[in-house]
């Protein structure tokens, strides 16, 4: 009778039995005895089943694997000390068929020919006997690779036992088992000392700036340390293929001592194991993908203490006798910010911020803190008649002491010379070795022109006219200026914004006539860049404004001016999320900028983060509380928290209001205070009640669709400042399809917290 079963087969036989037998038969016959008289009680003990005799061969079945192995390391550590001869044993576990007392199947023919392979004194075993002891700590088992067995249709993934007595196994080409190479590599740790060290040299070239940051290593240090990582790779895998640690201390992987090393792999090599290779590559992935909350020195973040490597330029000091070159001082200030700003390791804040302090005598460590700078460069200029004196000092704000100072006395067509030296200076003493742009020299009088039309540039209202005369003023004097062509392409769209005498649409074709003009000469500024993309934001063609705003971005990720414009562009269009980013780096270079200060606090609200907008829509009314843009979002995003008491103290102590329109906000707000049935919507004010009151009352809605001017009806480019209920109103909807802003989704992905309905709806949550 015959039965189906599951069974550990183990295979024995004497090594060299067939020759002694040639030789000395009675010799022969009576190793068979001593091994028969060895095994069966063993068997036996492990509750196994002697099978049969085939020569100087046995056959004995388990019906547990563990019971199998430990029974074949039993007889093989008797055998050393009884048997004058060796035995070789194979073990699988399989599916046999019993039939009195003699088995068959697939699983004796595996265990039979593992057996024949094993080495003198060894033991092999199948991957299925591996699984069934894995874990048991007192039994090791190391993969010698695959090998296709006679009469086995499949390859079999072997396994030698190690242990004390047990052999190294010889690895015959006749054995032409697969794999094994990799077997061996990791058996001897090669793969795992490879990837740690791979990943250790990663994470020093990652950490590189900021060791050079803090102890100011020297220009050669990078080089030197990357050819050592290099060169020390393939000494790190020799030593890692050849030796391991053991309680004898370290020995060659080769030996029988590395075959009975009691260690397991993570003791054998420490330093190689998973969770460490794991921990490594997790903080490397963050370093690459969240580099704005690491890295320290290039964007400039303060979190975490102040980078050695980085600076504030104030403004410099007009020492001229007549006072009136504070327009040219300011310039070359301007300029050698801009040169610094090239530079990816150092921090340099931002114009507006540094300038922040202009005209005052404040302290440097004040200025330090507010800014995030360790250095400052202070300086003053003197004009008179064709000479000039720059005198320039760079201050340690942490102790106020000088670390450099230098007069330069030239003349005025020096100029650009000087700003370069000053800039290289600086990238001396602070042990930065990276090169500089050099300035394009122009003639000094052309420069100077420049230099006032920027200011009255920047001063905004009724002087935008004058700075529109002085660029023109001075492309008549030298039209291949090409910064003259963007300032003036910057100041006719400023002044759509101030003079509504003047049509819009006129403003924008003369600052597009100028921004080509600019880009005929240079067609990869950054500056250029960014306000031709703004002129098709206005112009409301998004996909070229964001292609063109991609492109500035890419060429100058450091100039606040571009990362406004495309931050409030994203804005604008509803992709909030990215917005931040680039506001976040915006602030960090310049932090002190009411304006930068609103666009970030503002993305903020509007991210979520209302508690993190207020702080900094709070600091740019601080800074400047006749910037209408920053108190009007502050009042409004008190109303939508119902801060009332708040929004009421602002509107009373803000000085932007007329006496008429702060008397107005008062009644409105203490009507909301009291609750108040006869609250009156319409009396505040347009722009506000649109702007900044939209979505705070149930009456927005009815609003908007009760309004009959076309004019009145908000702008598709403020779709990210809109609430859930104005972007879901069917007008609204129909507008934003007007406008191309809904294909230009469709092309781009859709804004955050919008999805698509079918293929002509959307909807937003």
């Amino acid at each position: 009778m015959s039965s189906r079963q599951l069974a550990a087969i183990m295979f024995t036989d004497i090594v060299g039995y067939t020759a002694l037998m040639g030789k000395d038969t009675d010799k022969a016959l009576e190793l068979v005895r001593i091994s028969k008289e060895i095994q069966k009680p063993l068997v036996e003990k492990y509750n196994g089943r002697w099978l049969k005799e085939m020569g100087d061969g046995a056959l004995s079945s388990f019906t547990s694997a563990l019971d199998a192995v430990n029974c074949s390391i039993e007889i093989q550590e008797i055998a050393r000390g009884k048997l004058d001869a060796k035995l070789r044993i194979g073990i699988h576990l399989g599916d046999v068929t019993v039939e009195d007392d003699d088995v068959h199947g697939d699983g004796v023919n595996v265990a039979s020919r593992l057996e024949s392979i094993a080495d003198p004194g060894g033991v092999y075993i199948s991957e299925s006997i591996e699984k069934a002891i894995r874990g048991q700590t007192d039994v090791q088992a190391k993969y010698l690779g695959e090998i296709h067995l006679k009469n086995v249709d499949y390859g079999v993934r072997t396994y030698a036992l190690q242990g004390v007595g047990l052999p190294v196994p010889e690895v015959m080409e006749e054995k032409k088992l697969s794999g094994h190479l990799w077997a061996e590599m990791q058996r001897r740790g090669v793969i795992r000392a490879g990837a740690t060290y791979v990943v250790l040299l990663l994470l020093l070239i990652l950490l590189a700036p900021y060791a050079d940051s803090m102890v100011g290593l020297p220009q050669w240090s990078t080089t030197a340390l990357l050819t050592m990582l290099i060169v020390g790779l393939p000494v790190a895998l020799y030593l890692a293929w050849n030796y391991e640690r053991s309680p004898e201390g370290f020995i060659r992987t080769t030996s029988q001592q590395s075959w009975q090393n009691p260690y397991s792999a993570s003791q054998r090599k420490p330093l190689t194991g998973n969770i460490i290779i794991a921990g490594l590559s997790l903080v490397i992935i963050i370093m690459f993908l969240y580099p704005r909350y690491i890295d320290r020195g290039v964007e400039g973040s303060d979190a975490g203490g102040i980078p050695d490597k980085s600076i504030a330029v104030m403004a410099f000091v007009d020492m001229s006798a007549n006072k009136d070159q504070e327009y040219f001082a300011d310039g070359i200030s301007e300029e050698i910010i801009n040169n610094l700003a090239q530079i990816k390791e150092l921090r340099v804040i931002g114009r507006s911020s540094s300038f922040q302090f202009k005209g005052q005598n404040p302290d440097l460590r004040e200025v330090g803190d507010k800014l995030g700078v360790s250095t400052v460069l202070e300086g003053s200029v003197r004009k008179s008649g064709n000479q000039l004196r720059i005198t320039v000092t760079l201050i340690n704000v942490e102790d106020g002491s000088h670390i450099w100072s230098k007069s330069y006395d030239r003349e005025l067509d020096d100029i650009f010379k000087i700003q370069d030296e000053i800039s290289l200076a600086i990238t001396e003493q602070m042990k930065i070795s990276l090169g500089l742009t050099k300035s394009n020299p122009v003639d000094f009088k052309v420069y100077d022109l420049y230099l006032q039309a920027r200011t009255l540039l920047n001063q905004r209202g009724q002087a935008l006219s004058k700075s529109i005369s002085l660029f023109e003023e001075v492309i008549e004097k030298d039209s291949m200026y090409r910064p003259a062509w963007t300032g003036l392409a910057q100041a006719w769209m400023v002044m759509a914004h101030y003079n509504p005498d003047i049509p819009k649409n006129e403003t924008l074709l003369k600052a597009e006539k100028a921004i080509y003009k600019a880009m005929a000469l240079d067609p990869e500024d950054a500056e250029t860049l960014a306000a031709l993309a703004t002129i098709h934001r206005i112009r409301m063609k998004w996909s070229t404004a964001l292609e063109f705003y991609k492109q500035a971005h890419q060429l100058n990720r450091r100039s606040t001016t571009i990362l406004e414009d495309y931050s409030q562009f994203l804005m604008e269009v509803g992709y909030i999320e990215v917005g931040l980013e680039l506001a976040e780096n915006m602030i960090r270079i310049d932090p002190l900028t009411p304006l930068y200060l609103h666009r970030y606090g503002l993305l903020l609200v509007l991210n979520g983060r209302i508690n993190e907008g207020k702080v900094a829509l709070t600091k740019a009314v601080e800074i400047d509380e006749n910037f209408l843009f920053a108190t009007g979002t502050l009042m409004r995003l008190y109303l939508q928290q119902g801060e009332l008491d708040n929004a009421l103290n602002l509107v009373t102590h803000s000085p932007i209001y007329s006496k008429v329109q702060r008397e107005n906000y008062i009644v409105q707000i203490e009507a909301l205070v009291q609750k108040d049935s006869d609250f009156n919507f319409n009396a505040i004010p347009l722009p506000h009640r649109l702007y900044v009151v939209m979505g705070l009352l149930e009456q927005t809605v009815e609003l908007l669709t009760s309004l009959e001017q076309e004019s009145e009806i908000p702008s598709p480019g403020a779709f990210g400042l809109q609430t859930e209920k104005v972007r879901n109103t069917a007008r609204f909807k129909q507008l934003l399809a007007d406008s191309g802003l809904v294909s230009f989704w469709r092309e781009n992905g859709w804004p955050d917290r919008c999805r698509a309905v079918g293929e002509d709806d959307f909807v937003c949550e």
